[in-house]
């Protein structure tokens, strides 16, 4: 550009432009803000699964080590398998509780936390293998994931 010649309008516009404009920020930040409003409950329903799903594979191991005791003695000993059954998420209950020869129990997940708002509510497996769910409305077959 020679300094003799006044400046063009196409000069003057590039001139003045710089960066992002106020319109263009505001729609790129309604973006953000769609895309995570919909990717948080997603996120949290999966972290919801994934605590429930680990209190399952626990009940599970606690009545395959209630089996196995029974299978050596005749009896469930209540009083064992019940060491580092406990989470942040889920607290468990074996019924009777501390009772060493006994002829049946039951195991109780309870959740903890923010695992309170679970749709399924408490886990519940017996001796004969019966699951349940304290949530009213809640599918058996969902809260286990098919176990």
């Amino acid at each position: 550009m020679n300094p003799a010649q006044p400046p063009t309008r196409r000069t003057r516009v590039n001139a003045n432009r710089r960066g992002f404009g106020l319109l263009e920020l505001m729609i790129a930040m309604l973006v953000v803000a769609v895309l995570l409003g919909l990717a948080i409950p997603s996120y949290r329903q999966y972290v919801s699964r994934a605590h429930r799903a680990e209190a399952v594979r626990t009940l599970l191991a606690a009545a395959s080590c209630q089996e196995r005791i029974r299978a050596q003695s005749g009896y469930y000993d209540t009083a064992r398998c019940a060491s580092g059954l406990d989470d942040r998420h889920y607290t468990y209950l074996i019924e009777p509780a501390g009772e060493p020869a006994s002829l049946t129990y039951r195991l109780v997940a309870i959740p903890l936390g923010r695992a309170l708002a679970d749709r399924c509510g408490s886990l519940t497996l017996d001796h004969a293998g019966t699951r349940a769910v304290s949530a009213d409305g809640a599918s058996v077959a969902d809260c286990w994931g098919g176990r």
